[in-house]
């Protein structure tokens, strides 16, 4: 091995060692905000006796709301891969009632020619009061590849959980305003 190669080895090397060194620091203050939040935590958020907070929510009805907040924004993305299929009953099929609402994203349906769409939504907002929700807002902004300039839009979309699935009941998508 040459002694360039040896200097490229231990730099390496060295450059793991930061990375690991920097990985572990942001945990442990993760891990110490954490540990501080919950000392900081007023005492009357804890219900006498279960060791709960007071508004119910407690490990499981958390994982659950997650759990479902992801297939809802899972069920999203499917319906925006297959919104810009040349037939498009089967994005349809994933709106409550089999069809999609007359008016909210007239402007993505009437896009032809699409070669990709990038898609960046924020956390989804709970419409009810359920511990783990029935019906979300997804707010989304939308990057789409067509002939000429990229198209942005931005907006949201209502959904709700059906027996079968999340099924999208309403939709407020327009062009994003030109940004200088």
């Amino acid at each position: 091995m040459s002694h360039r190669a040896w200097w490229l080895v231990i730099a390496a090397v060295m450059l793991l060692g930061i990375a690991v060194a920097v990985h572990d620091g942001l945990r442990r203050g993760q891990d110490r905000q954490v540990t501080d939040d919950a000392i900081a935590a007023p005492p009357s958020s804890v219900s006498p006796g279960t060791g709960t907070p007071a508004d119910g929510g407690n490990g499981d009805t958390a994982q659950a709301r997650d759990a479902s907040m992801h297939e809802a924004v899972s069920a999203l993305h499917s319906y925006l891969a297959m919104l810009f299929q040349a037939d498009h009953s089967e994005a349809d099929a994933l709106w409550a009632g089999g069809r999609p609402a007359p008016h909210g994203e007239e402007a993505l349906r009437e896009l032809h020619g699409v070669t990709g769409i990038r898609v960046d939504n924020r956390r989804p907002e709970p419409l009810d009061t359920a511990p783990v929700p029935r019906q979300l807002r997804i707010p989304v902004n939308l990057r789409i590849g067509v002939a000429g300039p990229l198209r942005r839009f931005e907006g949201h979309y209502d959904l709700q959980r059906e027996a079968d699935g999340w099924r999208i009941r309403a939709a407020s998508i327009a062009p994003s305003p030109v940004r200088g």
